[in-house]
Parts: structure tokens; C-alpha cells; sequence
């Protein structure tokens, strides 16, 4: 039986900020206790907007946000097991 990922990608590609952060609010909300990490796709050649929310997010389910240093255009949310 092949293991499920413990992680889920989301891409806010195209999005305004306002709607990157609603998907962002809806996933961290409904991700399922399995899912230990979002990361999270927003982009890096078109300015640094998504990406300020992304790391600035507040949510119940956020443990802990982090940089991807390999990829600017990524972040990592561990999530809390609630």
C-alpha cells in the first residue's frame, strides 16, 4: 500500500492578495489531520506581495512558517495537530 504524502502544495499563482488569502485561510482550515505541512506556491517574479501575506499569515492551525531558501517562490506552513 503506497503511503499517503504528508503534505499538500497550494498555488496562489494569478491570485490577488485578497483572494490568495482566502484559499490560504479555506486549506489551512479544512487540511485533514495527515497533512503536517502546506507548502505554499506564490510566485517571486512579479513582486513580493503574495509572498508578505503568505509569511505574515496568522491561523489557529499555523505552527510554525518558513522560508524556502532553494526557491523564492515558496514557503513552508507546518501546521499544529489539533
Amino acid at each position: 500500500m503506497a503511503r499517503q504524502p504528508d503534505f499538500k502544495t497550494v498555488d496562489l499563482h494569478g491570485m490577488t492578495s485578497a483572494e490568495a488569502k482566502k484559499r490560504l485561510e479555506r486549506e489551512l482550515t479544512r487540511a485533514p489531520r495527515e497533512i503536517k505541512r502546506l507548502v505554499v506556491v506564490h510566485g517571486c517574479n512579479n513582486g513580493t506581495v503574495l509572498r508578505d501575506m503568505v509569511r505574515r499569515m496568522r491561523h489557529q492551525r499555523i505552527l510554525e512558517i518558513v522560508p524556502t531558501f532553494s526557491n523564492d517562490g515558496e514557503t513552508v506552513i507546518y501546521l499544529k495537530q489539533i
